[in-house]
């Protein structure tokens, strides 16, 4: 497939280490939001739940980044906003398990991510956060499964980073080719 038929803001779309602690409009904020708000979900449960906060209330920013491994500390610390996405794991209709949740909730990322590239303001994910220490500080049942831990910001200088830790920004990670993930007809047989 032409890279030229892939929309601009997904191309676009990285991960960054360094970031700035510049604000970000809240306008932009609700954006990103609302944007996770349109993805599709099974039953339109929508089970998708996003809690933020940033700089501009220091403390509560603090306890977000004690969730956080140590790794991820260092340089999540930079970034204006950190955000945590959970999703309802029991359909609201009938309590039954919704073994969708976490894919329907990876789709509201998805618009999150792709609503906030467009205002050029970059979201790293993490996976290295502390699932336990979420749970005890929300009061989360045991209907909510929080999924990641995101860092968002606009693109910083680096300037506050451990050397080894900006290294990580100075080429992009590599993406797989389509005929690495996308079959046709069989399992391995390359569709492209």
């Amino acid at each position: 497939m032409k890279k030229e038929l892939v929309l601009e803001v997904i191309q676009e779309r990285w991960s960054p280490y360094a970031l700035s602690q510049q604000t970000v409009e809240e306008f932009k904020i609700k954006a990103m939001m609302e944007a996770a708000g349109h993805a599709p979900s099974c039953n339109n449960e929508q089970p998708w739940l996003f809690v933020y906060t940033t700089r501009e209330n220091e403390k509560v920013f603090n306890d977000y980044i004690e969730f956080l491994v140590e790794g991820n500390q260092i340089w999540a610390k930079n970034a204006y906003a950190l955000i945590i996405s959970m999703a309802r794991t029991r359909f609201s209709h009938n309590g039954k398990p919704n073994r969708f949740a976490q894919y329907d909730t990876g789709m509201a990322v998805s618009n999150l991510l792709i609503q906030a590239t467009a205002f050029d303001i970059h979201i790293h994910q993490m996976g290295g956060f502390s699932v336990e220490k979420v749970r005890e500080y929300f009061r989360l049942g045991d209907d909510v499964e929080p999924i990641a831990a995101m860092a968002a910001g606009f693109l910083g200088d680096g300037t506050n980073l451990p050397a080894d830790v900006l290294k990580k920004d100075e080429n992009r990670r590599p993406r797989k080719t389509v005929n690495d993930y996308a079959f046709k007809n069989k399992l391995y047989n390359p569709a492209f």
